[in-house]
């Protein structure tokens, strides 16, 4: 069985690359797709333009031929945000037509994988300031200027220590479970590494280039890069 993993789709947002998403789904072959999380950015659906549904069209297409599995992220809901009944929780699932869950096993060539968003590993989300501060900052100056939102992104991630954190915490904590590898999302840049004796691999973003997804198959996991 072939699993593409994609995350951080971010659908509803201006700067969601859908084009590439599509185009991804319908070039690769796979037999499951795990949504690794924050498929959309904001469940305000007023917000979603015709390519951002064009995408969740696509992904419910998919779950009615081959196996659709979707994990929770911090933009689909926090999960202190769960209400009995139907919620924030339930909005995503109903429109997929597929449960949301925590995290997904893989096995690739006899090895254990565990796929989850990463955002549990990221303690800045804690401080609701500093985030919502970073993302205005973010936004206005992805408007001036593409190239100087990327570069700042990559800059107060590595600053803040994020991207070092979520990799630590992630592989220890996969170490901890009895996994050889773990495949996280959150931190919107692709990485693909060894983390002591733990394969660590991040399955990048689709807000910014270049945009990125994990192909597993029976005998191996790999990072693709889609061209700027």
């Amino acid at each position: 069985m072939k699993t593409l993993v994609l995350s951080d789709l971010h659908l509803g947002s201006k700067n969601s690359h859908t084009h590439q998403i599509l185009e991804v789904l319908e070039r690769n072959s796979f037999d499951r797709l795990v949504l690794n999380g924050d498929t959309v950015h904001s469940l305000n659906l007023k917000k979603f333009k015709c390519r951002h549904w064009r995408v969740l069209d696509k992904l419910r297409v998919v779950g009615k031929s081959r196996e659709l599995i979707l994990l929770r992220g911090n933009h689909d809901y926090k999960a202190q945000d769960a209400c009995e009944g139907f919620g924030p929780q339930g909005v995503l699932p109903a429109l997929l037509g597929v449960p949301m869950r925590e995290d997904f096993k893989l096995e690739v060539d006899g090895r254990p994988y565990l796929v989850l968003h990463g955002d549990r590993f990221d303690p800045t989300l804690n401080y609701k300031l500093v985030s919502e501060m970073a993302g205005f900052c973010y936004g206005l100056s992805n408007k001036l200027n593409k190239k100087l939102a990327k570069w700042m992104k990559k800059k107060s991630k590595r600053w803040s220590g994020v991207l070092k954190m979520v990799r630590a915490r992630s592989s220890e904590y996969a170490r901890s479970e009895g996994f050889d590898g773990i495949v996280t999302g959150h931190t919107h840049f692709a990485e693909d590494m060894l983390v002591g004796d733990v394969h660590y691999v991040n399955s990048g973003c689709w807000t910014e280039p270049p945009c990125a997804y994990v192909l597993a198959d029976p005998l191996r996991i790999s990072l693709h890069e889609m061209p700027d």
